[in-house]
């Protein structure tokens, strides 16, 4: 386990890079997403700040915060329903527009919704009884869990490779460790959909996803962030008893939870030590003790992939990976979101 003090050790180290850095949140309006942001902007010199969500009122009570937190911070912020791909194309767009730069990616987006392919307007509902999916085809969950993740990534590498070799990474928090073995002729669960099976697509495939994307560009780390049980607001959108069982398990299993400050500490640990290099070599974040690099996603240190628990240690069902690996899944997986991409947006 990564101790805690080592983790405050090195973020507060974060102040000794150049000011100016730039950092994209997505799913950003609370929970794990706003407590990292905030983090960042406590430990970083001038930094100026994307995040995306879905509330204004909350986004705008998050920026009087930042500018308590640091008067010079530069914070925009985007609202947008990411359900649909087309709608990640605009906010990407929109930020490409101003940065020529962007020293790291975070990604925790997610709906709290217990339904499976819900519509996003009535007008896409189905009448003969298909299981109704967004305008684009999918299933929302999926979409946000996945391919909403993977497409702002592939749309903002650009900017990503040219902060190198500066801090320049990306993190989805999903739940590296709760991988299974897929169904490469179904991986975008049209048939047999399920919610247990959309989560275990999502993180299977954002594993090797992420490894697909460190090999193709080694100058940018790629951290796939399991952030144990964190008491958040995330299940706002679910019914009372779903709410009510949540709040159980997170009274049962108290002292096995992590405070929402503890976890955006460890986030942004997660998020900028040098303990996880992009595959080229280059530090790419702060350094503290021994300059100890982990172990990537398929067993090689600094391999550029990286998954790892809430203590910062690698984290992963490597029974399953290792068949999975055995039936070329990363080239299928990269192959099949690539198709999804362009059927979608037409790139």
């Amino acid at each position: 386990m990564v101790a805690l003090e080592t983790v405050r050790a090195s973020n507060a180290k974060l102040r000794n890079l150049p000011p100016g850095l730039v950092a994209v949140f997505v799913g950003a309006t609370s929970g794990i997403g706003e407590s990292t942001l905030k983090q960042f902007c406590r430990h970083t010199i001038k930094p100026r700040l994307y995040f995306v969500g879905r509330s204004q009122d909350a986004a705008n009570k998050i920026i009087s915060e930042l500018k308590t937190i640091q008067s010079d911070v530069e914070t925009t912020f985007i609202r947008k329903d990411l359900t649909l791909l087309k709608n990640v194309d605009e906010v990407c767009d929109d930020i490409k527009a101003k940065e020529t730069k962007i020293n790291l990616l975070f990604m925790s987006q997610g709906i709290g919704s217990m339904k499976g392919r819900d519509a996003t307007t009535a007008e896409n509902l189905h009448v003969d009884k298909i299981p109704v999916e967004t305008s684009e085809g999918f299933d929302r969950k999926l979409t946000t869990n996945y391919y909403s993740r993977l497409r702002f990534t592939q749309q903002l590498l650009p900017l990503l490779q040219s902060a190198s070799p500066q801090l320049s990474r990306v993190v989805s928090v999903l739940a590296p460790g709760d991988e299974a073995v897929l169904d490469f002729g179904n991986l975008d669960l049209k048939q047999n959909f399920s919610l247990r099976k959309a989560a275990a697509h999502a993180i299977t495939m954002t594993d090797f996803a992420f490894e697909e994307m460190a090999v193709k560009n080694p100058t940018v780390s790629f951290v796939h962030a399991y952030p144990g049980l964190v008491k958040t607001s995330f299940f706002r959108d679910v019914g009372f008893a779903t709410k009510a069982a949540t709040q159980l398990a997170l009274t049962i299993f108290s002292r096995w939870t992590v405070g929402i400050e503890e976890s955006g500490e460890r986030h942004l640990y997660a998020a900028t030590s040098a303990s996880y290099p992009p595959k080229n070599g280059e530090k790419g974040g702060v350094e503290v003790g021994d300059g100890n690099v982990m172990k990537g996603s398929a067993g090689e240190i600094g391999s550029g992939a990286y998954l790892i628990g809430s203590d910062g240690e690698v984290r992963a069902n490597e029974k399953v990976l290792k068949e999975m690996r055995g039936k070329d899944a990363g080239a299928k997986i990269w192959a099949h979101t690539m198709k999804q991409f362009e059927t979608v947006r037409g790139s």
